[in-house]
């Protein structure tokens, strides 16, 4: 059986059995940017250091190897989901963690840390995604929250340069858990790194959302918490490393004891599943690639998966992706709240792995499209945080307001590249649809920047949501009518992907229609 577990700028991830011993164990396909021949004594030397590491809240590793010229690595099996995956559990179930709760995942990441920080290294990639986590509940009536946390990819992340991991944060478009001192041109991690990191997890698992930008303390989101957790919040995350906790373990101790209790218990009940594998290892994995091949070959959604997998890493890696502060220099130049998206392809229509019976017949199949560098507001017209989308325009009247705003109508190519990111997800946040990141329903009309949780990974808001928004592309064959983006409403699951288009006369309107504008990125800079 094989199972692909995750893509990360490391690598490919798969969930494999082993063939000799039966048991399951995690196979990382190292990437051949990181993991060349000339990184061979640094791999080396990552594997030595990370191999030495027992600690219980790191997941552990197994062998180094290599098979046709691709590294790889084995871990041990640990049957936990991502952090991520248990904070979308909680969202989509109405759930809030509790101060315990999260303080004890958290603390446990602060431990796996602090254990790699006193070898003199850095996490670096500290992420839900990167956190696993395993839930258990004990005590009277099975009422109290056991967590057991593991972080994964310890030391190895040091192969990988700083540039990518932040490029890997912004296109993934959820959240700033890279610390600012990693972000600059010469970046220096250090251990204080790694705690605004867990700082920036802690408060996400608090109130629901990452603290990004000007945000506002847990208590202001959240008022049931106890006073001190702001207090904790700003010395985790405070923008200036010496502002920050000392080390790891200060932190952890803050969180033991203002938070925890003693019912919570944090020793890890479970040991690692791999012991040393011996040297019949090297031939099992060798048998193990040839059953990757042979399960995609012969199982449809798996060679589906495999085939956008492979379509969307050539999409990223060759998409150019300016740094922030370039970011920043080339949006100056432009009218305020647009986002700049470079020149690069991106995946047209739906995908390979997409149910028919959720997309249009008139969508091409994973057709890679070239678009021109250019900028799209991040919300709906008049494109400001917290005003109501203006509704009940003609395509004309749309026309004529994104000129007078000195930009023009997006094509409906840059409205669904923007939609889909970096990353060309069926939907402006994911492949997997959920209701609750952008609204379902006519009844969910909501202000712009509302819903914070429905943002692209090119940073525009609410295009898989909210209202639908004319494009100045005429539909193909009849003239008179204008592509409409943004989906049915009356079938989200459906309509809310990216990829959908709709057509109407341009002298339609409702109240559930609205527009964005766009404009070229060598367009004249505005006074």
């Amino acid at each position: 059986m094989v199972d692909l577990l995750d893509e990360s700028p490391l690598g490919l991830s798969y969930r494999v059995k082993h063939l000799k011993s039966g048991r399951y164990i995690r196979l990382l396909l190292l990437r051949p940017a990181i993991a060349g021949r000339g990184q061979k004594d640094a791999i080396l030397a990552a594997y030595k250091t990370a191999k030495a590491h027992q600690h219980p809240n790191l997941v552990q590793l197994g062998e180094l190897g290599e098979h046709n010229g691709i590294a790889y690595l084995t871990y041990e099996d640990f049957e936990g989901q991502t952090l991520r995956e248990l904070m979308q559990e909680y969202k989509i179930s109405g759930r809030q963690f509790g101060v315990k709760e999260a303080a004890q995942i958290t603390k446990q990441i602060l431990e796996a840390a602090s254990a790699v920080n006193s070898a003199g290294h850095v996490l670096r990639a500290l992420r839900p995604e990167y956190v696993l986590v395993k839930v258990r509940y004990t005590g009277p009536r099975r009422q109290t929250f056991v967590a057991t946390s593991k972080v994964f990819g310890a030391c190895f992340w040091d192969l990988v340069p700083s540039a990518t991991l932040a490029e890997d944060e912004f296109t993934r478009g959820e959240a700033q858990y890279l610390a600012p001192e990693l972000k600059s041109f010469e970046p220096v991690p250090t251990e204080r790194s790694d705690i605004f990191s867990a700082g920036v997890i802690f408060y996400e698992m608090l109130v629901g959302s990452a603290p990004v930008g000007t945000f506002q303390l847990p208590r202001t989101r959240r008022p049931d918490l106890p006073k001190h957790v702001n207090t904790v919040v700003e010395l985790a995350i405070a923008q200036a490393p010496e502002d920050r906790y000392q080390t790891a373990l200060d932190f952890a101790t803050d969180l033991q004891r203002t938070f925890q209790s003693s019912e919570i218990s944090q020793a890890s009940e479970d040991k690692p599943l791999i012991s040393p594998l011996g040297w019949g290892l090297i031939i099992a994995i060798v048998a193990l690639m040839g059953i990757i091949a042979y399960n995609l070959r012969s199982d449809p959604a798996k060679l589906a998966l495999a085939k956008d997998s492979q379509l969307r890493q050539q999409m990223l890696d060759e998409h150019d992706r300016p740094s922030a502060v370039e970011l920043k220099t080339i949006e100056a130049s432009h009218p305020p709240n647009m986002v700049y998206i470079p020149a690069g392809k991106y995946i047209s229509g739906r995908l390979h792995q997409e149910p028919r019976e959720n997309t249009s017949a008139q969508e091409p199949i994973a057709q890679v499209v070239e678009v021109g560098a250019f900028l799209i507001d991040i919300f709906e017209y008049p494109n400001a945080p917290g005003e109501k989308p203006r509704a009940n325009v003609t395509w004309q009247d749309a026309q004529q307001a994104c000129e007078e705003a000195g930009k023009r109508l997006c094509t409906t190519e840059e409205w669904e590249k923007a939609c889909k990111g970096p990353r060309n997800h069926i939907y402006s946040y994911g492949d997997v649809f959920d209701p609750e990141f952008c609204g379902e329903g006519v009844e969910d009309l909501y202000a712009s920047g509302s819903r914070t949780e429905c943002t692209t990974g090119w940073r525009a808001l609410d295009m898989s949501g909210n209202y639908r928004e004319w494009t100045g592309t005429p539909h193909r064959g009849k003239g008179s009518r204008r592509i409409v983006k943004g989906g049915i409403r009356s079938n989200p699951l459906k309509g809310t992907r990216c990829a959908l288009s709709t057509d109407e006369s341009a002298g339609f309107e409702s109240n559930q229609l609205s527009f964005r504008c766009c404009r070229d990125a060598d367009a004249p800079p505005v006074k």
